[in-house]
């Protein structure tokens, strides 16, 4: 009985992004680049977002085994964390010391390394600190960043994965070589469309040489017009048989 065969499942794999507000906005209509990753790899992997408004690296820490307690299927990462623990002392939810960030960052990418997985670490963006700080005024929010803060955290960020030996993107410097770059902000501290095409566009790159052996190169499962007209059970089954698919 055909109905009763074992048919093998085909595993998807997932490309796993966890940080704070510009990652919870990764799908959003300015904040898009992780819904331009979505379309790059399409049928090839899913983009999973893990992504939450004003946790810095302390919380994000004390997260993750909250919501990376298995990475089966995950076959890339990023950690994308800085632009909140980069606060004035007086900002107390915030703010974490660099030392501390520094260890914080540490510990997230050893827990994603405990699954097999390097994540790639993004730096914080550059802030345009006129612009937040515009910001802040209008939604009655107390101004705790600068320019030179963020530049330091963004500096520790790219040495600490250079000193864990996991690739880095220093989107903070590449951010601040753009001819205008504050419009790659859309508030002086979240990413606008333009800023997030220029992500998307360091990120495909650096995810498609760091898993070349781990993603699928052509697209998942039998074209349209490879299937069986009459029996598309059979083109199914045998694509699985011949692909590796866990």
């Amino acid at each position: 009985n055909n109905n009763m065969a074992v048919h093998k499942v085909v595993k998807w794999p997932k490309i796993f992004l966890f940080g704070d507000s510009i990652t919870q906005f990764c799908f959003s209509g300015e904040g898009c680049w992780g819904a331009l990753l979505a379309d790059h790899f399409q049928r090839r992997a899913d983009v999973v977002a893990r992504g939450f408004s004003g946790y810095n690296t302390r919380d994000c820490r004390a997260l993750l085994p909250h919501v990376v307690s298995d990475l089966k299927d995950v076959v890339g990462a990023t950690v994308f964390l800085g632009a909140n623990d980069a606060s004035e002392m007086i900002n107390r939810q915030q703010y974490v010391p660099l030392q501390d960030y520094v260890q914080n960052l540490k510990d997230i990418v050893a827990h994603f390394q405990k699954f097999g997985v390097d994540p790639i670490v993004i730096t914080p963006p550059a802030l345009d600190g006129e612009a937040w700080q515009r910001n802040c005024a209008e939604s009655g929010r107390l101004y705790t960043k600068n320019e030179e803060l963020t530049a330091k955290y963004a500096q520790a960020c790219s040495n600490t994965a250079n000193d864990l030996k996991v690739p880095c993107l220093d989107l903070h410097t590449a951010m601040i070589n753009q001819e205008d770059w504050q419009g790659l902000l859309c508030d002086g501290l979240h990413l606008s469309r333009r800023g997030s095409e220029l992500l998307a566009s360091l990120l495909v790159p650096a995810l498609e040489k760091q898993l070349e052996k781990r993603l699928p190169s052509q697209l998942l499962l039998p074209l349209w017009d490879e299937l069986d007209a009459e029996d598309p059970s059979k083109s199914f089954t045998e694509w699985c048989n011949n692909n590796r698919i866990t």
